[in-house]
């Protein structure tokens, strides 16, 4: 990162990126040193009062550590650097740094302090309850997330409205439709498919780890319903015509249907995913309504008569809206 790069850019970098980095370097040396001292099979996994009820090689803690403890700040990173750089800006994007700092080191004080607690023990089944150690990371978390927060520059989100095209005009018997089809951005399509390696690793480290059934089985249909989530939000296909707006996915669910007679208002705007909605996807925003965004750049906004907003990121936005206005308004007449 250059000293050129503007202040969101670094401090971002810096709460989400070079700050977990170096804690997580610091927990993995620490573990790495309490190393030989702790007993194999070690405590990975602690019930609900507290007691430890899943056991595994010492080496899975340290994979841990680092899996969640950078893995998960670096998925963020990814999934917003690429539109700081752009100029895109928000709170969404503090907040990301922020829940970065937060997760990295709400990892790395619970994984070291558990890690550093059986030292000298002769058994894992020993190990001190992990309450006090989960309220002393938690606390802590909270006060690098707000940290995290305040690094960063308070710069607010700026929507833009495309500009105006030429209405349409349509006679009363004509017929017209304007089909379309929008797919994921490359880079939302790296962090979906980043998230799921992720969810993936962390099942299969659960499992080799020896934890609780249940715990296994509640990350195996996470990541199955990560995977559903990503099959059917991929690409969607747009048509604008008589019936109204249709927005549907390529594998059919979901469906989004907004008829003539439930539009108020239609125009064409410039999205930005993590800006205004905070990612890609089905997205839903407080001020920005629902939407299907998949991409940066132009989308279709509907304004409906009972005041939600619809929102569908699209090449050639400005002729769907104008057709959709213009059909919208001969049905009203």
């Amino acid at each position: 990162m250059t000293g050129h790069a503007p202040l969101a850019v670094r401090r971002f970098t810096l709460a989400a990126v070079l700050i977990p980095a170096a804690l997580t370097a610091l927990a993995v040396v620490i573990q790495l040193i309490a190393l030989p001292h702790v007993p194999d099979p070690i405590a990975l996994h602690w019930g609900a009062d507290g007691e430890p009820n899943g056991f595994g090689a010492p080496w899975l803690s340290i994979v841990l550590t680092v899996v969640v403890g950078f893995g998960i700040p670096l998925l963020i990173a990814l999934s917003a650097l690429a539109g700081l750089r752009r100029g895109d800006r928000g709170a969404t994007y503090r907040l990301l740094g922020a829940t970065a700092l937060f997760v990295a080191t709400l990892m790395v004080v619970l994984g070291t302090w558990t890690f550093v607690a059986q030292v000298g023990l002769t058994s894992g089944a020993d190990a001190p309850s992990v309450i006090v150690a989960l309220l002393v990371a938690f606390a802590a978390a909270v006060g690098a997330g707000i940290l995290g927060w305040f690094l960063q520059p308070d710069e607010p989100y700026r929507p833009t409205r495309l500009a105006e095209q030429a209405a349409i005009e349509l006679m009363d018997a004509e017929r017209a439709a304007w089909l379309q089809r929008t797919q994921i951005a490359r880079a939302g399509a790296i962090v979906l498919g980043a998230a799921l390696a992720l969810l993936v690793a962390m099942t299969l480290i659960t499992l080799r780890g020896g934890a609780p059934a249940e715990a296994v089985v509640i990350l195996i249909i996470a990541t199955l319903v990560l995977a559903g989530l990503i099959a059917t939000t991929l690409a969607f296909h747009v048509r604008v015509d008589a019936s109204g707006l249709t927005v549907n996915s390529v594998v059919g669910i979901p469906r989004v249907h907004v008829p003539l007679g439930d539009i108020a208002r239609v125009e064409a705007v410039d999205v930005n995913p993590m800006g205004e909605f905070g990612g890609w996807g089905l997205r839903w925003a407080p001020g920005g309504g629902f939407g299907v965004v998949l991409r940066s750049g132009p989308a279709i906004r509907v304004h409906r008569r009972n005041g939600k907003t619809f929102t569908v990121t699209v090449e050639d936005a400005a002729t769907g809206a104008a057709l959709l206005g213009a059909l919208s308004t001969r049905t009203a007449v």
